[in-house]
Order: structure tokens, then sequence, then C-alpha cells
């Protein structure tokens, strides 16, 4: 399998972060609009067997996550100026990118902390039986904005596809929106003309991940370093009508987790079944990984 990257614009705010298994569900739905259901089955059995399609989360233009650090020794007598910088890097969301793949592009964004502004948004509850408004029934979200200087971001696919299926199925994941209420024009992303195999420029045994994660077997590697979250996935597509719109719970490591394998990777995780009464539905729990080291 090759790793390319891709690059995306947004268009608008988002409500749903950009994290790589939700970008895989999109993916999916792209190819049941265009393909069917059938294409579709195919789809998620190779990726299950033989991971045919793993893609990362988005990073700013030039970036990738910042991996968690080494665990540090015990730091006396630090000056102001030394707790200054360790503090700056502990917010730091994003490396540049062109320290671990072998690309020219400089990094534009990766002492940001982030991209986004979140803004808070009231709206009104509509009840889906008589499709009007909950008295009193008002909820507010998050939604995320950036400016035009910020809207440009990488996505990493590892795959057997060729270039030019890895563009047209993102161009579909993202034609009808991203993420929640993309109905009504949150999510607009644009895909990029460009699509690029790119290199890792290290070899060595320690690893970062670029996308949520499970660890299918602890055995398989060591020093594990990674924060955790908890992924409560919602169904959409045709199976919103469904008397459970939920999948279930499952825990998640995060992008930017570090940790150590004894022989040659290019992805961690599987493709997760069994998380729905209906047994076609399932959850992306795989990421590329790189070497760090």
């Amino acid at each position: 399998m090759a790793l390319f990257r891709i690059q995306i614009k947004l268009k608008s705010p988002l409500v749903t972060p950009l994290k790589g298994d939700t970008i895989w569900g999109h993916i999916a739905w792209g190819i049941v609009n265009h393909e069917g259901d059938d294409a579709v089955a195919k789809f998620i059995s190779d990726c299950k067997e033989n991971h045919v399609f793993v893609i990362s989360s988005a990073f700013p233009k030039g970036t990738v996550c910042k991996s968690i650090p080494d665990v540090p020794e015990r730091i006396e007598n630090l000056s102001p100026e030394d707790y200054a910088k360790i503090k700056h890097s502990k917010k730091k969301k994003y490396e540049s990118a062109a320290t671990y793949f072998d690309i020219e592009e400089p990094s534009q964004n990766a002492d940001e902390k982030t991209p986004f502004k979140a803004k808070t948004v009231t709206h009104n509850s509509i009840s889906r039986i008589s499709n009007s408004v909950v008295e009193g029934g008002l909820y507010s979200i998050e939604e995320l904005w950036t400016d035009s200087e910020h809207s440009d971001f990488d996505l990493y696919v590892l795959s057997s596809y060729s270039a030019e299926r890895i563009k047209q199925l993102c161009e579909w994941a993202f034609e009808n929106g991203y993420g929640a209420d993309s109905s009504t024009g949150k999510g607009e992303i644009e895909v990029g003309k460009n699509i690029t195999e790119v290199k890792t420029k290290l070899h060595g045994n320690k690893y970062m991940a670029l996308a949520p994660f499970v660890v299918p077997d602890m055995n398989e590697i060591r020093n594990l370093r990674a924060d955790i979250f908890v992924r409560s996935g919602k169904i959409g597509g045709s199976f919103v009508s469904s008397l459970s719109p939920y999948k279930k719970t499952v825990v998640l490591y995060e992008e930017g987790a570090v940790f150590e394998s004894d022989k040659p990777i290019e992805f961690i995780g599987e493709l997760l079944t069994n998380v729905h009464a209906d047994s076609r539905i399932v959850q992306s729990a795989f990421a590329p990984v790189i070497p760090i080291c």
C-alpha cells in the first residue's frame, strides 16, 4: 500500500470535528450514494480483511498532529524562560509535516494552538412527530469557525487504491456536506485537485498514529502513550429512521498517540463490527501510522 496526501478546503463552519473515523464513515456513505449497497458491502469487507483504505484526521496544511512526548525526568530550578517554553510546547497541537515526510513546502500553521475559534449557537428543538418547535426546548451547539488563511487542511490516506480512486472517494464523501447540520450549510468542504504520494523520512520502531484507533492486541506494541475519548457514534443516511439511531459506545485512542513496534507497520487498529443491532453498520477504528524516530 502507499500513503497519499490530499488537501481539502473548508468553505463554511464545522459542527463535527474532522476526525479520521468520522471521515471514513463519510467515505462509505459516498460509495453507497454513487455505487450502491453491494459496492459499500465489498468496501467494508475489504477494509476489514485487507485494510484497503485507512484515512487520517485532517490537519492544517503542512502539518500533522503533535506527538505525545516522552515522560520527562524531573526538572528542578527552571528559569521563567524555560518554564514558558515548556508551557508553549504543551499548547501546540501540530508539528511541521516536513519533519516526518519528504516534502519541501514549509508549515504555515505548526505554531497554532488550533486553527478554529469556537462559537456557541442556540437552536430550537423540533418534534419529529409534529414537525414543530418544542416549547422551551432550546439547546446549544458549538460551531468551529476558521478564517481564509487557515482554511486549508491535509488528509493522509493509506491505501491500495489508485490516486484517482482515492480522490473520487473523497469528493463523494464531502459533496453533501460534512457532519452535523450539513443540511443547513455547515461542513461545506472542497477537495483539492492534487493528490500526491508521500514518503516518510524516518525508519525507527517508534510510531505516531494519525487518526483515532483501537489496539486489537496489546502484545504487539509497547510503551503506548495516548489520550482517549469516548465515541458515541450516530448513524446517518438512510438509517436515520432506525429505532436506535446511536451506535454502541466505544473508547478510542486519539491521534498523536505514540507507541513502539518490533516489526514495521503502516497502520494500527481495525474496523469494528457488532456496534449496532443492524449488522451492516461498522465503526472505523484504525489509523495510518508514521515512524517518528
